[in-house]
């Protein structure tokens, strides 16, 4: 039977045992209660040690550390260089309250147990609490983009040089720019350390995107090795008759100026890879080419012909010309391409422009008899009218319409000026007439409409002059005004030849002649009319004051002529059958007499 132990020894044991289980609770007790509102021991923030104070007294702390880092400048790092930058310029705010409060929960945020271990942990490693502060991300941009102007460099392409005539090449090079986001990271890490040691700005490498020189180098060789020779071959007729020989013109781009013009271009593959070439400078070609085509270019001219009725002979008084046009945009894409070529030499892009009227052309041209003539006269007429209507028929003297054109005689009468060969006579001048240039072309215009009338050809275009002329009667109603550019006689050559116009002007018998020669293709015209009818008076004579006449003397220079309206028909037939039927309408306004009457008093 057992008894308990009531002994003293055994009592003593028991205290000894209680007495040692409760020292560790009650050291533990006893800690907590010293930094119950204090920072457990070990405890930092930002290498600041903050263990064993209170809350206010982390913060006072933390607020004078924080104030002497924000007046120290902030150092930037790239390779050798250093720049400085303050938190201001940065964007930076410590927040010293948040920052305390933090040191002070760690131990205290976890279980119990957790907790004694952190508190622990602060006590024999240490525990560093990341400053909290406020950064500013667009100052951060901002202030590393100003630094990126310094500190970027672009990357360089492998390149060709042009040294006269020497031709070197330069490998290409990395560049690198400063990467903002990893940059701005970096501050923000050396920030929170609270640490004096540089941040590194991080940039980014960037490579060439044209590595490839091999090929430009090789294209550079092609063009510097000889002159760049274009060429053009112009056809030209010998003397009157119609065999011809070909002239060959040859211009060059000599070495130096092709060094002036070359540049380089980049050149992307399918697969993303880039390559250098070289070429000739656009620009530069097209003023060039520009300068070429002044010295190319030239408009087609139609050959002028005479026929001979006694023995049928169709001979040349002007030769034809072939018009050309230098195609410089097409010219520039040779040269360019040719350049480069070991063959230097180039054939001009000329377009050809065929004249109307070739005289190879001749022998088919079907120019063998008389289709229509028509004469009148200009008699009484001033020696200045004679003069300008030889002027003007000898404009159509020789001029071929090829069959389906157009003729217009505004186009073959040119301008009508005293620069041209004309000199001053009456004209028809709104309701008067009156001194002018050219008085007498209408004269030739008259004439050539009443040729193309009885030819039956079709008549485009024609206008009856505004009132009566007696040049022109008779017939009544069968003139033709002409007044470039808006007025004009037009008819078009609807046969299968061509048709050639021959003049003649005869001063003694004062009388204009058009002759039309071609095939005949059974043509007849008949003419009825002309019919009149709205008979308008004339007013009474018009008298006016001429100081250059003398006093009492009186000159008429104009003649009645009652207006009227005219109607002049046409029926044309090939072969006795009917092709068409024409209406030439005119209407005539009345015409007053006019007299001047002296003023001047005698001297």
């Amino acid at each position: 039977m057992r008894t308990a132990c009531r002994s003293v020894p055994c009592l003593l044991i028991a205290f000894l045992i209680t007495a040692a289980a409760l020292v560790p609770f009650l050291a533990v007790l006893s800690y907590e209660a010293v930094y119950m509102y204090r920072i457990y021991p070990g405890v930092s923030a930002g290498g600041i040690n903050l263990g064993g104070l209170t809350l206010a007294e982390a913060q006072a702390r933390l607020e004078e550390e924080f104030e002497n880092y924000a007046e120290t400048a902030v150092r930037l790092r790239h390779g050798d260089r250093i720049w400085l930058a303050s938190a201001q310029e940065l964007g930076i705010i410590y927040d010293a309250q948040l920052t305390a409060s933090q040191a002070y929960r760690v131990g205290r945020d976890q279980s119990v147990l957790e907790s004694l271990k952190s508190q622990l942990n602060a006590m024999l490693n240490g525990y560093d609490v990341q400053p909290v502060r406020s950064l500013d991300e667009g100052s951060v941009t901002m202030h590393l983009s100003r630094l990126a102007k310094e500190i970027n460099r672009a990357p360089r392409n492998a390149q060709v040089v042009i040294d006269g005539f020497r031709i070197v090449t330069k490998p290409a090079a990395e560049g690198y720019e400063l990467d903002i986001p990893a940059t701005r990271a970096a501050i923000a890490s050396r920030l929170s350390a609270l640490s004096s040691e540089p941040a590194d700005v991080v940039t980014k490498r960037l490579q060439p995107p044209a590595v490839d020189v091999e090929t430009a180098r090789v294209q550079a060789e092609n063009i510097l090795a000889q002159p760049l020779v274009f060429v053009f071959r112009e056809r030209n007729f010998v003397g009157n008759s119609i065999n011809s020989q070909v002239l060959e013109k040859r211009w060059a781009l000599d070495r130096a100026l092709l060094a002036e013009m070359i540049v380089p271009r980049q050149v992307k593959a399918a697969d993303g890879s880039v390559s250098v070439t070289v070429g000739l400078d656009t620009t530069k070609l097209f003023s060039y080419f520009e300068r070429l085509a002044a010295q190319i270019n030239r408009p087609a001219r139609d050959a002028r012909l005479k026929f001979n009725p006694e023995t049928g002979q169709l001979t040349p008084t002007a030769m034809s010309q072939e018009g050309y046009v230098l195609d410089v945009e097409q010219a520039v894409a040779l040269a360019n391409a040719q350049a480069v070529e070991p063959d230097h030499e180039i054939t001009l892009p000329v377009r050809v422009i065929r004249p109307s009227v070739a005289v190879e052309n001749i022998p088919q041209m079907g120019i063998k008899e008389l289709l229509a003539e028509a004469t009148t006269s200009f008699k009484g007429s001033s020696a200045a009218r004679v003069h300008n209507i030889q002027t003007a028929a000898a404009r159509f003297d020789g001029v071929v319409i090829a069959p389906g054109e157009e003729f217009s005689f505004n186009r073959y009468l040119g301008e009508v000026s005293a620069a041209t060969g004309y000199e001053e006579s009456q004209i028809i001048w709104g309701d008067r007439t009156a001194i002018g240039i050219g008085g007498g072309v209408c004269q030739v215009s008259t004439t050539a409409f009443r040729a193309a009338f009885w030819a039956g050809l079709p008549i485009l275009e024609r206008y009856n002059h505004g009132y009566r002329v007696s040049w022109y009667e008779p017939p009544l109603g069968m003139d033709a005004t002409v007044y470039a550019p808006t007025v004009d006689f037009r008819f078009k050559n609807d046969m299968a030849s061509y048709i050639l116009i021959q003049t003649e002007t005869d001063p003694q018998e004062a009388t204009v002649t058009f002759r039309l020669y071609g095939t005949s293709q059974g043509r007849t015209v008949e003419m009825s009319g002309p019919v009149q009818s709205n008979p308008v008076p004339h007013g009474p004579a018009v008298y006016q004051d001429d100081p250059a006449l003398p006093i009492g003397i009186e000159k008429q220079v104009e003649w009645a002529r009652d207006g009227i309206d005219v109607i002049v028909e046409r029926t044309v037939f090939e072969n006795g059958k009917v092709i068409h039927k024409d209406r030439f309408f005119s209407r005539y306004a009345p015409w007053p007499a006019v007299f001047l009457r002296g003023t001047r008093a005698a001297a």
